[in-house]
């Protein structure tokens, strides 16, 4: 079983430099008066957009890459390709909507975008520190739009 050191160094430290908005946003949202508390939540809310948007895409290159044994083709294309813009919708719906909602569609997407990538680890479609890293991230993500939301609803 793979651990955070079995992460190589440019895709950990990177991981979890990503995390930082995510972090800083929540934070914000709490320490912040209005109205840059407000704003501080839309820059997190537009972040965790870009980054569902790039989940997804990690499954259209993987796709396109051949990252299955013997690459994919043909009607095998449909489930990666169908998933990989799944993420980008949402997040799009997400840009669009009141901050509340927002937070609860992006937590729903990063966490299903993680079971998908769980699986597809899984199955041998990434490496094995792949899944470690996203678990990690994703815990993080999805606790600070989650703070962010509790503060929202207070």
């Amino acid at each position: 079983m793979a651990t955070l050191s079995d992460i190589p160094t440019p895709a950990r430290t990177l991981g979890f430099a990503g995390a930082l908005p995510f972090i800083a946003g929540a934070a914000g949202v709490w320490v912040l008066e209005t109205p840059w508390d407000w704003v501080v939540l839309n820059a997190q809310v537009y972040y965790g957009c870009v980054i569902l948007s790039f989940l997804g895409a990690v499954h259209w290159g993987r796709a396109l890459g051949g990252g299955i044994e013997g690459g994919m083709e043909g009607e095998a294309l449909w489930r990666p390709l169908a998933w990989s813009v799944t993420p980008c919708l949402l997040a799009w719906v997400a840009a669009f909507a009141k901050p509340d909602l927002a937070l609860v569609i992006l937590i729903g997407g990063l966490v299903a975008a993680f079971m998908v990538d769980r699986s597809a680890t899984a199955l041998g479609w990434f490496p094995a520190w792949y899944g470690v890293l996203r678990k990690v991230l994703s815990a993080i993500a999805v606790a600070s739009l989650g703070a962010s939301l509790i503060k929202v609803l207070a």
